[in-house]
């Protein structure tokens, strides 16, 4: 069987077992319902790169459970970074953040779903929250926004939206982690609102790679396009504006 470009290699037999149908038949549904293989073409003008959760509680966190591939994940994020700065397209970098005071707390139904401990890592801006220190993060020049959901465009208020409509942009290079969850919950909404999505294979990760693959399957039949860092490099290239 040809390797799919956009996903990683498998783990081991049974990973590979449990994830080859889906590889197998997303070229033939693509096929079946008359679709190119790329749905949007790339442009530097109406392009931003979005960046998920790339913090301490998530590259780092304090129980040591890091996600695999994170080391490659932090590498292909950095090297897109850099580039788009190149080209003037926005880099925008999306931090959790939940905010707790007298009121309560304004994260919805996160606490059901996580224990205390981490919960009080993504609090009040506290150190759990910062932009892990490897990111090529650049204050000068890109942009910061925060959510309280695991979707960017379910967040109140809604930072990335009000941020890519003052920035004009309507095409989303995005990144990060939990490919599963806030990068996928990120991803559909997106598609919903009329954004262009680009989801890079390899610059995102999971718990598991049958969850990550799970994730760059349904992104690529109903949600937008999957390609490596490498592809949108190349494309941008040609078409920087």
């Amino acid at each position: 069987m040809t390797h799919d470009r956009t996903c990683p290699p498998p783990e081991n037999a049974e990973t590979s077992r449990v994830i080859r149908e889906p590889r197998e038949r997303r070229p033939n549904l693509i096929g079946q319902w008359n679709r190119p293989e790329h749905q949007f073409t790339l442009t530097a003008a109406k392009a931003a790169f979005v960046i998920i959760d790339m913090q301490n509680f998530s590259c780092a966190p304090s129980d040591g459970g890091s996600l695999p591939r994170i080391g490659e994940v932090i590498t292909q994020i950095n090297k897109l970074a850099d580039f788009c700065r190149g080209l003037h397209i926005p880099v925008i970098w999306v931090r959790q953040n939940i905010t707790t005071d007298a009121a309560g707390m304004n994260a919805g139904l996160y606490p059901s779903f996580h224990d205390s401990r981490r919960v009080k890592e993504v609090c009040n801006l506290g150190d759990g929250t910062a932009i892990y220190p490897k990111m090529h993060f650049d204050p000068s020049a890109d942009h910061v926004v925060f959510k309280n959901r695991y979707s960017a465009f379910r967040s109140n208020p809604p930072a990335l939206r009000e941020k890519l409509d003052l920035l004009m942009r309507k095409q989303l290079i995005i990144a990060g982690i939990a490919a599963n969850v806030c990068v996928e919950s990120t991803v559909r909404d997106a598609m919903q609102l009329d954004y262009e999505v680009i989801l890079i294979s390899n610059a995102v990760t999971a718990q598991s790679a049958i969850l990550l693959e799970a994730t760059l399957t349904n992104t690529r039949l109903f949600f937008g396009d999957v390609r490596t860092s490498e592809e949108i490099v190349e494309e941008l290239g040609n078409n920087a504006f």
